[in-house]
């Protein structure tokens, strides 16, 4: 067993070696998108338009030096692969765009009519343009006037400049109260690639200090900058926790065993398990997740109970082979139902649960091998205790006070109960917000800057969809047309969609259409000019723009290929296995049920992301529970054939599940809700439970056999507590909510089994 157990170690650790990859994105926590919307609101997570804006402000200094400094940062950024676009409302911003916009301008302007062409829609046009040249905009004006008489431009400067964009101070964006300059850069990599998003940030911040005026700091946020929080977060916490949970273990130990030997050998079914664990999920998914690691400090606390149980239940000059004989009915039963309790987050489509639920079993069923095949092994006769041992406080004061504190326990079991049905409103935790570690005050930090700079709302989108492209851009001019007419009323403040950047041909060819031939549009244009102060031939390019536009190829996506503008288009028309779909993000909403009440009479759909991922949350939740009460069902059926009796199977089973039913109710009281990951915490509380009562429920001679039971039980209750006590420290809500659930579950656990199972007569 010695050769299998190294050759095994071996051969995971050369594994992780060559092929540990370490994730720490969220969205592997949410639930399987089944629905066109739920894929929709996945994809929007990962890879939307809103998750690739990292909006900047620079602060602490005088206004004109902040100006310097985003002309200057906004130049550097620019050159850099890393960025799509870099926008801080300067003159020289989307010099690219620009030029596509102007050389389109014909079949991308939403004014192009017939009548704009006409004698008096050119005459007004010419006069326009007077007026703007003896105006401030003159400077900007005069170049595109020989080429742009109509004005075309000043038409679709909308789509380089956001709805609601800030105002402007020497020539750049400025916050309401000029104390920040303000900018908006747009990653190529998706929201999802972290470490893109922390490349991204890191040289956003280097060409920050390059340039940083004095007393000058920068302020980032959005969608990236999270993920690279949350993933220092995570990976920190992973590590730290789990060396915490480590040292409180191998130091419980320690004052337990007084032996470093003893000590070392109980860590090796808990390497082992970590060992194994991690290299089953990775070798089943891939990618091992952060919080995967810092779930692995709950394999510390269980895998450490079972050689705890070996090396406290040997007696005095007993051999660990003989110690087995007796107890490992007890140990295999202790194994298996935390091996069937993890069956739930295995059998999950959470790809998150999945890996805890692999983790946990794969751990559990190493260590548990280990521990009986491996340590008698190693050492057959050194372990056994040259004294006896006793626990530094009596278990079987409960275990012998007989029918006085089963009628407590039963009293506090209804008094949970209660406070389970007075608090059922706030029972459940449905905001996926929550899973984020993320401060309160970087999401209002966040929401500020968003109002400020009029970047898309990233909770409201329109969905319209069509079978191909072109469908669907007809679509989205549909939806455009009635979110322009919401705007216009008030229920909005703006909004977005591809045909801006893409008109479908049904509408390029009407513009076209709308283009008159040359001589007509020559003869117009004279006649309009008449009583105005323009010499001939003086717009001589905009007959040529016109003959072009009008006689030339449809604007195709290709053409619009690495610019913004082709961003843009793929980020808001998606194909999918059903045909296309088109995003619309809103920004400002100020009245949802209307607006979803006009998207319904369009044939469109208005899609709440913060909604709608809290009904997919929910609606999981309820399968959960399906799986975790199969997880239960196999316990009981492996404690059945275990104990062979269904009555002893029933007595070790209602302590942990009393032990639950007070959890909820006290982590109630203490103002938590519950959510998918304190449920999977509970199935792990039971299986604990369990693992007290079955040693509790064990047959036992002599009262030395008795006491030491009883150390074997305060010394796995310890380890436990310390190892998930350090879990709810965790600032990630994932490990936080398994933490102090098994925390609070182990204590209460540990003393329901004692008073409930050990029976007068048979104390512990």
């Amino acid at each position: 067993m010695l050769a299998i157990w190294l050759v095994a170690c071996v051969a995971c650790g050369t594994w992780l070696y060559r092929n540990l990859s370490v994730t720490t994105d969220l969205t592997v926590f949410l639930p399987p998108s089944a629905t066109p919307v739920q894929r929709v609101l996945v994809g929007q997570l990962r890879d939307g338009v809103a998750s690739r804006l990292i909006l900047i402000a620079l602060e602490g200094a005088p206004d004109t030096a902040l100006a310097r400094a985003s002309t200057k940062l906004a130049g550097r950024l620019k050159t850099r692969e890393l960025f799509s676009s870099v926008s801080n409302g300067g003159p020289g911003a989307l010099k690219k765009e620009r030029e596509l916009l102007f050389a389109h301008r014909y079949v991308l302007s939403p004014a192009i009519s017939p009548e704009r062409f006409s004698v008096a829609g050119l005459h007004s046009a010419l006069r326009e343009s007077l007026e703007l040249l003896s105006s401030p905009a003159g400077a900007f004006i005069r170049p595109l006037l020989p080429s742009d008489p109509t004005g075309e431009m000043r038409e679709l400067a909308r789509l380089m400049i956001p709805d609601g964009a800030p105002g402007r101070r020497h020539g750049v964006w400025f916050s309401r109260d000029g104390a920040r300059a303000l900018l908006v850069a747009e990653t190529r990599a998706a929201g999802f690639d972290v470490e893109a998003q922390r490349r991204a940030i890191q040289s956003i911040r280097d060409a920050f200090a390059a340039i940083q005026p004095e007393g000058g700091r920068i302020v980032l946020s959005g969608p990236g900058v999270f993920a690279s929080q949350v993933r220092s977060t995570i990976e920190g916490e992973a590590w730290r926790l789990a060396a915490l949970a480590a040292v409180l273990v191998i130091a419980i130990l320690f004052a337990v065993y007084r032996s470093a030997v003893t000590v070392a050998a109980s860590m090796l079914p808990v390497a082992t398990g970590l060992l194994v664990g991690v290299t089953a999920v990775s070798l089943g998914f891939g990618e091992v997740h952060g919080i995967t690691l810092g779930f692995g400090a709950m394999l510390i606390g269980e895998a450490v109970d079972y050689p705890s149980y070996l090396f406290t239940q040997a007696a005095v000059g007993e051999r660990l082979d003989a110690t087995l004989a007796r107890i490992g009915s007890t140990l295999r039963l202790a194994v298996l139902t935390t091996v069937f309790g993890a069956l739930a987050m295995a059998l999950s489509s959470f790809e998150g649960l999945a890996q805890l639920g692999v983790l946990t079993i794969m751990g559990a069923t190493a260590a548990g091998l280990t521990t009986r095949w491996v340590l008698p092994a190693l050492a057959p006769g050194v372990f056994a205790p040259r004294r006896a041992r006793a626990a530094p406080f009596d278990l079987s004061m409960l275990a012998t006070s007989g029918r006085g504190a089963r009628w407590v326990v039963v009293l506090l079991v209804a008094a949970g109960l209660a406070v389970v049905v007075w608090r059922h409103e706030r029972l459940w935790d449905d905001d996926l917000a929550n899973l984020t570690p993320v401060p309160e005050a970087a999401k209002l930090r966040d929401r500020a800057l968003r109002n400020e700079l009029g970047a898309p709302d990233v909770r409201y989108i329109v969905v319209a969809r069509g079978k191909n492209r072109e469908a669907a851009l007809q679509a989205s001019e549909a939806a455009a047309a009635w979110l322009g007419e919401s705007v216009a009323r008030g229920l909005l403040a703006g909004f977005d969609v591809p045909s801006r950047y893409l008109p479908s041909a049904k509408t390029q060819a009407a513009r076209r259409a709308a283009l008159p031939d040359a001589a007509t549009l020559a003869g117009n244009l004279d006649t309009a000019m008449r009583d105005l102060p323009f010499r001939e031939g003086l717009f001589a390019p905009f007959l040529d723009a016109v003959e072009r536009n009008r006689a030339g190829p449809p604007l195709e996506a290709e053409a619009l290929r690495d610019s913004m503008l082709s961003l843009k288009v793929e980020s808001l028309l998606i194909r999918d296995q059903q045909g296309w779909t088109v995003l619309a993000p809103l920004r400002g909403v100020r009245a949802p049920e209307a607006l979803s009440l006009a998207a319904s009479r369009a044939g469109h759909q208005l899609l709440d992301l913060k909604g709608e991922s809290n009904r997919l949350v929910n609606s999981y939740r309820d399968q959960s529970l399906w799986l975790i009460a199969l997880g239960l069902l196999c316990m009981t059926v492996v404690l059945a054939w275990g104990l062979r009796s269904a009555a002893r199977a029933l007595r070790v089973l209602v302590p942990a599940l009393a032990a639950v039913v007070l959890d909820v109710a006290i982590l109630l009281l203490l103002g938590e809700r519950l959510s998918l990951f304190n449920l999977v915490a509970l199935l792990l509380v039971v299986g604990m439970g369990l693992n007290y009562a079955l040693f509790f429920e064990r047959p036992q001679g002599d009262t030395a056999e008795q006491a030491r039971t009883q150390l074997s039980l305060v010394v796995c209750g310890a380890t436990t507590l310390a190892a998930f006590g350090c879990l709810s420290l965790s600032e990630t809500p994932v490990l936080h909510a398994i933490g102090v659930t098994v925390a609070l579950g182990s204590v209460l656990s540990l003393l329901l089994a004692a008073a409930l199972t050990g029976r007068r007569g048979n104390p512990v």
